[in-house]
């Protein structure tokens, strides 16, 4: 997928350390960005799936519900 195609735009990335209700400590990614039609919104990724692949896919899935919901 193009750049020119990106479902979003303008991503910010905060790394946060967590702690499960096991008391497990995880690193987690807070990655936000802005659909076509400027929706703000953020997904949460796990450090083993905090790949630009797969981070690309997640947000490309996203957008693209919230997208379709303002066009009802």
């Amino acid at each position: 997928m193009g750049s020119a195609e990106k479902l979003y735009h303008d991503v910010s990335v905060v790394e946060r350390t967590e702690i499960t209700p096991v008391g497990k400590v995880v690193k987690v990614y807070h990655v936000s960005a802005y659909t076509k039609k400027d929706i703000y919104f953020t997904i949460t990724v796990p450090e083993a799936d905090f790949s630009k692949e797969k981070v690309d896919k997640l947000l490309t899935e996203k957008a693209k519900l919230l997208e379709s919901v303002t066009e009802l």
